[in-house]
């Protein structure tokens, strides 16, 4: 399983698949204010994307030369703001 539970946040870790998703949005709806932390994973679905940028945790795990998660989860909410 790559999609892991801990106290304070879900861990991400190896390829993550679109049959995670419904885990991490368990984990997510069950768990509010819950960060996610990305930094062991090498491989992430659209759909994971998807739900992180629907559900807006905070994300966690990222060195400062690795901002593109943040970029991508910004850009995708900024354009659905322009959209809606």
């Amino acid at each position: 399983m790559t999609v892991s539970l801990e106290p304070h946040t879900v861990i991400l870790s190896g390829k993550c698949g679109v049959e995670e998703v419904e885990t991490l949005v368990a984990h997510l709806e069950s768990h509010p204010g819950l960060a996610v932390d990305l930094g062991g994973a090498t491989d992430i679905h659209t759909s994971i994307w998807q739900a992180l940028m629907f559900l807006q945790p905070k994300i966690a795990g990222l060195d400062a030369a690795s901002s593109m998660p943040e970029k991508v989860l910004l850009a995708m909410a900024f354009r659905l703001a322009k959209a809606g």
